[in-house]
């Protein structure tokens, strides 16, 4: 195979597994993240790999990525926007450039970059664009609400994409995982996040590549980790005065989850 694929957010938990299972499929990877130092680890790992340090909260920065690597440089196959920022506590509590850090990173920076990948791949008539955009794309929780904010603007965003590029060969893809392990998860489970993540297991990182892996074989619009989330994410998404009722039962049982989460990683550290 003689492929490439980019990858954004490739130095985090599940940006190194999706990196992990394109590689073994012979894509050749264009690592993009914030810490270059990872990155440079990530490609000692693979000669053929190429690196580019991106703070993807700094939209200069992005743009000239843009130009230089996406429309001026060779085709990309695959193109998986990845990086995300979350940061906890209630709207009115949050820091205004901790709220701006997370539209920006989440949503505008995101949005610029899929720009980009479609003008780029609707001339070539031929790709693949898929995103992280996590079940609070669907469903939006307390003391994350600017998160939520960006990722229902990602989910619209991939949605409306999908059709404008139907007829020109490129695909457009949207994974929403609910809680995965990893570092992000483990940072909130220790400091007040929302217990309705843990309402059911979290997931591995493998099992969300492995979703980006089904969506590459498979193009879909929309694909959810795990798929029973798709059910329930959809029903409390239509009807947003159930979850409010819902939320005392819930919470009970995502502090049990907490719990159980809480003790797992601790005996694996």
């Amino acid at each position: 195979m003689n492929k490439t694929a980019l990858i954004t957010g490739a130095t985090g938990g599940i940006g190194q597994e999706i990196c992990k299972q394109l590689a073994q499929r012979g894509y050749r990877l264009l690592l993009v993240d914030f810490d270059g130092a990872k990155l440079s680890d990530m490609a000692a790992q693979d000669p053929r790999a190429e690196t580019y340090t991106l703070d993807q909260r700094d939209l200069a920065a992005v743009e000239a990525f843009c130009d230089s690597r996406i429309a001026s440089g060779e085709a990309i196959d695959v193109a998986i926007i990845n990086a995300g920022m979350i940061m906890i506590g209630d709207l009115a509590d949050t820091d205004r450039r901790a709220l701006t850090d997370q539209l920006t990173v989440n949503l505008v920076s995101s949005s610029i970059l899929i720009q980009s990948l479609a003008k780029r791949m609707a001339f070539d008539r031929r790709g693949h664009i898929l995103s992280t955009v996590s079940m609070g794309g669907i469903v939006s929780l307390r003391g994350s609400s600017a998160y939520s904010a960006s990722k229902f603007g990602l989910r619209g965003l991939l949605w409306a994409l999908r059709d404008e590029l139907r007829a020109k060969g490129v695909h457009v893809t949207g994974v929403y995982p609910a809680g995965v392990d990893t570092p992000m998860l483990r940072h909130e489970a220790q400091h007040g996040g929302s217990a309705l993540n843990f309402v059911g297991k979290p997931v591995s990182v493998t099992d969300v590549a492995r979703a980006f892996m089904r969506a590459i074989d498979k193009p879909r619009l929309e694909i959810y980790v795990p798929s029973s989330e798709g059910i329930t994410g959809r029903i409390a998404g239509a009807w947003p005065g159930l979850l409010l009722r819902l939320y005392p039962l819930l919470e009970r049982i995502g502090e049990s989850g907490r719990k159980k989460f809480m003790k797992r990683i601790e005996g694996s550290s």
